[in-house]
């Protein structure tokens, strides 16, 4: 479900290693157009009784599909993402299969994809982005930008540096000066060359404003998720380094303690869109240029919403990109990491998605997994599993 912004979450549903979200239908109120949550009585705004069955209005053939499909998830072990494996035909995709219907509603430690997209661009843009030299984004570095990444404010007490030389705060709501147009900007640097030995990307290409081009030491295209895979825990994509916490302001590069694929976005103007959907799908637009969007959680009474992406490294990566940018309706966004959802349901769907990675963990290990006898549970049982093939060659690993 590509767009949930006329919908709610209503529970987490199906078998280990399938799970999947059940979303309840808004409905609108037919005098005020205002959008009501499923299970209320009556509209916010105007009073209004709500339809018959309003409350009732959930997708149930979502929840037909996670009894019949056949798709599992698999947790590749050189990657450390997961993938998709059908138990009856033996395909594997690297894309959520439509009939496995929405990712669970917070998707805790691992990705898992939008259903039914196809995720390939990313691997051939960066395919033309390696056939041509990187283009220069500015005609000379500037002078405040020449210092070294977290070299500096060195906290004695919280353990950590600042992280940000050039404070991304220090533009306050001022729209921020560049921005790094990946069509056009992307291309061929010295850190790809085979034997750079490079691993991390360039915070100023990021945020369009890198002087070097073609001669830079950085990447200059976005994360992959041979990239993602490779990644370290103690270093974000630029090569800054987590921390146990985040700052304060959820700015900076993040924690390794409490790690984060979800962005805030703040100071959005739902009044100068023409619905959510429009706003949603410009979110999802400019947001999915830099990786994967998993989910979308939009609350335009509150004028901010929520950006997960599959993998860290395109959060990390987003998050600088769009920092202080606009969607083209004259508002300045506010970009930050996500606190975690204290939603009941938010926290179950984590929960379930968490033990699902944990038995395709176990699985990728060699550890058999065998049903219970009520078909409610799953018992972890010592041994060897023939369960998945060796998809390697497949996944041109």
């Amino acid at each position: 479900m590509s767009d949930t912004s006329h919908v709610r979450p209503v529970g987490t549903y199906g078998p280990v290693g399938a799970s999947t979200t059940i979303y309840s239908q808004k409905w609108v109120c037919t005098d005020c157009k205002y959008t009501n949550f499923a299970a209320a009585a009556s509209c916010k705004r105007c009073k209004k009784a709500a339809p018959a069955n309003a409350e009732n209005n959930n997708d149930s053939q979502t929840q037909q599909n996670a009894l019949t499909h056949t798709w599992r998830e698999v947790l590749d072990p050189q990657s450390q993402q997961m993938y998709y494996y059908n138990t009856e035909t033996n395909e594997t995709s690297w894309d959520r299969p439509e009939c496995m219907g929405p990712a669970p509603y917070a998707s805790g430690w691992f990705g898992r994809g939008v259903a039914g997209a196809d995720t390939n661009k990313y691997d051939a843009d960066n395919e033309l982005f390696l056939s041509r030299p990187a283009r220069k984004q500015k005609d000379k570095i500037e002078a405040k930008n020449t210092s070294v990444e977290g070299n500096m404010d060195y906290n004695i007490w919280y353990g950590k540096s600042r992280g940000e030389n050039w404070n991304e705060a220090d533009l306050g709501q001022d729209l921020a000066p560049n921005r790094c147009v990946i069509a056009t900007d992307a291309g061929r640097t010295k850190a790809d060359s085979k034997d750079s030995g490079q691993k991390f990307f360039c915070i100023q290409f990021c945020r369009g404003k890198c002087a070097r081009g073609a001669e830079c030491t950085w990447f200059h295209r976005i994360p992959t998720i041979a990239d993602d895979g490779m990644a370290s825990q103690m270093h974000d994509c630029f090569g800054r380094e987590r921390h146990k916490t985040n700052k304060e302001d959820m700015s900076g590069a993040g924690s390794f303690e409490k790690p984060s694929r979800t962005l805030y976005v703040g100071r959005l103007r739902p009044d100068k869109w023409a619905g959510d959907k429009e706003l949603h799908a410009a979110l999802k637009k400019q947001f999915g240029e830099w990786g994967e969007v998993e989910h979308i959680n939009l609350i335009s009474r509150k004028n901010i919403a929520f950006v997960r992406y599959r993998f860290r490294s395109g959060a990390e990566f987003g998050k600088e990109a769009m920092c202080n940018q606009t969607l083209g309706q004259g508002e300045i966004i506010n970009v930050r990491w996500a606190h975690d959802d204290p939603n009941p349901i938010a926290q179950e769907a984590i929960r379930r998605a968490d033990a699902d990675a944990a038995v395709a963990a176990l699985k990728a290990r060699g550890v058999q997994i065998k049903r219970a006898a009520d078909e409610s549970s799953e018992e972890v049982i010592a041994g060897v599993t023939s369960d998945y093939p060796d998809t390697s060659e497949e996944k041109g690993e």
